[in-house]
């Protein structure tokens, strides 16, 4: 009587002349050896789950909250982990800060005044800045029986059939305006009731090289939050324990003093500069609203509120009907934009979702040019949720994130809105100063001398 394959005895050789037996789209089989190690790697999947992790960003899964991360995990600390927090000049050199505490150099010489919060006359001259190197990603479409989705993968190093996503320099607050010109300075309520051209012109004050945060940016965060805790949701978003890791931030819910003013008069003129004790890395810190409570800053890998207190205005992004033109050179259209605006603009043209939603299905293109995942939501899907929202107008054109305390849950890291004119601004609406020249790291020395 013939055993069954599981009663057959254990070998510890193969060669080319050997099989491997198993189900093969749908039917029992078998493949030479040979053929098997050239398998393994279609797709190149085994050389991306080797060096590089996946996010399964537009599927639902077991909870709608919640993402599927998957491949080598080792690689989402090795990746996230390069990030820098530097004081910065103009002209875009740099010393580094602490990781643990952007309050002090990383020898550790103190750059904020205790008593004022604002940083020491010494380092007026520079910006809090975070450096973020390039890295790289690649869109896998995976077909399993008739289910097709697109994995994004990211790592650290160069992955085959793939793109790069360029070094960024990004403020790590809010803008404030100091001396007529963009800054990344703790001490200062953000800067406020401007049109993001006008944002971008106090950038340019700075230094050409200077401009605002781009989509880029929005997508780190998103990437690096999902990532490292599997979140979808920036304020439900925990850690293995079940302790929340940022909880609400300034989004207007928090109100300990039980005053009747409004989540918006409590916190909007909170000072930007409570989180640089967290260095890098993610938590809340208190901070007192003007009626007296407590709320608390949040600080995600070493970005001040990158939701809650003020939306900001996203350089790179701009709507000309349902098209979405989004690109990354340090250029912004003026006036009204059109589809002409942007003819002699390298740039991609994405699609945004014709309505509301609070389930939204991102932008991916699968193209070797334009390869990405983009968090723009491009349809209203079903089980998942970011339990933030997408506000939609048909004439809208102006791209703002985060949220503002007159939004409460709906505030977060997808939280996108595309209702405004070019032209608009607000009290509610900030922005975010990046670099996109050339940096160089030197000495303190070198750097202290204005």
């Amino acid at each position: 009587m013939s055993k069954k394959l599981k009663d057959k005895a254990a070998v510890t050789t193969m060669t080319d002349a050997d099989y491997i037996y198993g189900c093969f789209g749908g039917a029992t089989g078998k493949m030479p050896i040979s053929n098997f190690r050239t398998h393994l790697n279609d797709d190149d999947k085994q050389v991306l789950n080797t060096i590089a992790f996946y996010i399964d960003i537009n599927t639902a899964y077991k909870t709608p909250e919640k993402v599927e991360v998957g491949g080598n995990l080792n690689m989402v600390d090795t990746l996230w982990g390069q990030r820098q927090n530097v004081l910065m000049n103009a002209n875009g050199e740099y010393i580094k800060l602490n990781r643990n505490d952007s309050r002090y150099t990383a020898d550790g010489e103190l750059v904020v005044d205790e008593a004022t919060g604002q940083v020491v006359s010494k380092w007026a001259h520079c910006d809090f800045m975070m450096v973020l190197p390039e890295y790289y990603g690649r869109v896998l479409t995976v077909t399993s029986g008739s289910s097709t989705k697109n994995l994004l993968y990211l790592s650290p190093m160069p992955l085959p059939g793939g793109f790069a996503i360029p070094q960024q320099v990004v403020g790590v607050f809010k803008a404030t305006n100091v001396g007529s010109a963009m800054r990344s300075l703790p001490g200062y309520v953000s800067d406020n009731s401007k049109t993001i051209n006008a944002f971008w012109n106090l950038a340019q004050a700075r230094s050409k090289s200077h401009g605002l945060a781009n989509m880029d940016f929005r997508n780190w965060l998103l990437w690096y939050m999902m990532s490292t805790y599997g979140y979808r949701d920036s304020q439900g978003c925990k850690t293995a324990d079940g302790t929340l890791v940022w909880g609400v931030g300034l989004d207007g819910t928090e109100n300990t003093s039980g005053s009747s003013a409004s989540g918006w008069d409590r916190q909007n003129g909170i000072k930007q500069g409570a989180a640089l004790s967290l260095g890098i890395y993610d938590g809340k810190v208190a901070v007192t609203d003007s009626t007296g409570g407590t709320a608390h800053s949040v600080n995600v890998a070493g970005f001040e509120n990158p939701w809650g207190q003020r939306w900001e205005m996203v350089q790179g992004l701009c709507s000309v009907g349902n098209d979405v033109y989004c690109w990354r050179s340090n250029w912004l259209p003026t006036g009204t934009p059109t589809a002409a605006s942007f003819t002699n603009v390298d740039h991609i043209k994405l699609a945004r979702n014709a309505g509301d939603t609070n389930q939204p299905i991102m932008n991916v293109v699968t193209d070797k040019k334009n390869q990405g995942f983009y968090m723009i939501p491009k349809a209203s899907g079903s089980g998942l949720n970011y339990n933030d929202y997408f506000w939609y107008n048909a004439s809208g054109q102006l791209w703002i994130v985060g949220g503002d305390p007159h939004y409460g849950a709906r505030c977060g890291l997808a939280s996108a809105h595309s209702y405004n004119a070019w032209s608009r601004s607000d009290a509610a609406f900030s922005a975010r100063l990046a670099f996109y020249g050339t940096i160089k790291e030197v000495t303190k020395t070198k750097l202290a001398t204005v």
